[in-house]
């Protein structure tokens, strides 16, 4: 190989691995922590509802599903990577199946146009500033915040 095309590959190679280093570094996202728990309605597990921790001091709110025992994980950036550090309000919002329009529902005029189905559980706990629901996260601790919402 001659001394040009060996130049070429050596710095082929090291860009190669200076990218790779910095891909794979640490997080430079805000600080976060895992949160898991459980939201129950009337003492019974709330399947497929939306959990939306919103950090009272601003920034990206975290969210997560509920399965069919009631439980989630929040995610801020990605699926499970946890909320972010500090206190939050606290919205869940369940909705039962999408439904057809009824009569005098105005909706796009689009064929086979469903709307949201209703509420399954008291419409005050969409919205973070009515739910009356908080938690704080703490790093390195055991963020597993149980909400059992009642009417």
């Amino acid at each position: 190989m001659s001394n040009p095309s060996k130049f070429g590959f050596l710095a082929l190679l090291c860009a190669l691995v200076s990218f790779a280093v910095i891909g794979c570094g640490t997080d430079s996202g805000p600080p976060r922590a895992p949160v898991a728990g459980k939201v129950t309605y009337r003492n019974f597990p709330l399947v497929g509802a939306m959990v939306t921790f919103i950090p009272e001091s601003g920034g990206r709110s975290a969210s997560g599903l509920t399965d069919a025992q009631g439980k989630f994980v929040l995610g801020t950036f990605e699926i499970t990577d946890g909320a972010l550090i500090g206190p939050h309000k606290v919205a869940i919002s369940a909705r039962g199946p999408d439904r057809d329009l009824r009569p005098g529902e105005v909706g796009s005029g689009l064929p086979g146009e469903k709307m949201p189905g209703d509420p399954v559980i008291p419409v005050k706990y969409f919205e973070p500033t009515q739910s009356g629901l908080t938690f704080e996260v703490k790093k390195g601790a055991n963020n597993a915040p149980e909400f059992n919402l009642t009417e």
